[in-house]
């Protein structure tokens, strides 16, 4: 077994460090604030149904466009996710420093952070997307199913090229501003506040769209729940970039794991 995998088994037996730690630091940003909690809730709540309602009345609100807040809020709360624990993986190592430096070198640990802090805002944010679901949109039990193992292939992938961008970030610190900026421009490039249908095949958006791998993440937690078509690009997409991950994040954690505390 490789040293990723197993530090990521340690992980998993020894979650202290990162699920309740990543929990206190979701309670304690607004444990002092007047309204609380409630802010978790805010963001979702103004981006559905404030910014969803407004893009559907540009959009014409035309018949074929029912089920566009379940789409955009299914589609914001999951880019989200991603989205965070992107730009957030490049400091995974260096906003632990005094960790590493007193020898706790399981740097899984310091990945599944940013991903289990994002995880539990995404799953606040769930009853929101049940109410939108209900009343806008119809929703496919079976596809309830299908999205959950979608979205275990998400944060799967996730975790693995979080790791990878942990280390360019450990390496590289001025690299972590270049994430933010490339997720700006993934989220224009992702069928969030349009449809994937808008994007056809022969054409340079729809070519740009199929290329991102967000929009591939997307499809296969927000379609199956929808009912919006997966293209049988989409499966053969995430299958190569979960292989390639899981090759390239063993051989990388293996071979720099030792040498990233000297970087900080």
């Amino acid at each position: 077994m490789s040293l990723l995998f197993r530090h990521l088994a340690e992980s998993f037996r020894k979650p202290d460090h990162w699920l309740y730690a990543s929990w206190l630091d979701v309670i304690t940003k607004y444990r002092k604030n007047a309204l609380g909690l409630f802010w978790v809730f805010f963001p979702p709540i103004v981006y559905i149904w404030g910014l969803g309602l407004f893009f559907r009345a540009i959009r014409g609100g035309a018949p074929d466009e029912a089920g566009f807040l379940a789409h955009m809020g299914f589609g914001f709360i999951l880019f989200r996710l991603m989205s965070t624990v992107v730009m957030e993986a490049g400091g995974s190592f260096g906003s632990y420093l005094p960790y590493i430096h007193e020898g706790h070198l399981r740097l899984t640990d310091y990945v599944l952070r940013p991903l289990a802090r994002s995880a539990i805002y995404f799953l606040f944010a769930v009853p929101l997307l049940v109410i939108v679901l209900v009343g806008d949109a119809p929703i496919l039990p079976i596809g309830v199913l299908w999205a959950s193992l979608g979205l275990l292939v998400v944060l799967v992938n996730l975790f693995l090229y979080g790791t990878m961008l942990a280390f360019v970030g450990a390496r590289f610190p001025d690299v972590n501003q270049f994430f933010s900026s490339v997720m700006l421009a993934m989220f224009l490039i992702t069928p969030i506040v349009w449809f994937a249908k808008d994007a056809p095949v022969d054409t340079m958006h729809g070519m740009l769209m199929r290329a991102n791998p967000f929009h591939h993440m997307l499809a296969v937690v927000r379609g199956p729940v929808l009912g919006e078509t997966i293209e049988p690009l989409t499966y053969t997409y995430l299958g190569a970039m979960t292989l390639i991950g899981l090759v390239l994040a063993a051989v990388i954690y293996g071979r720099l794991a030792k040498r990233m505390p000297a970087w900080l």
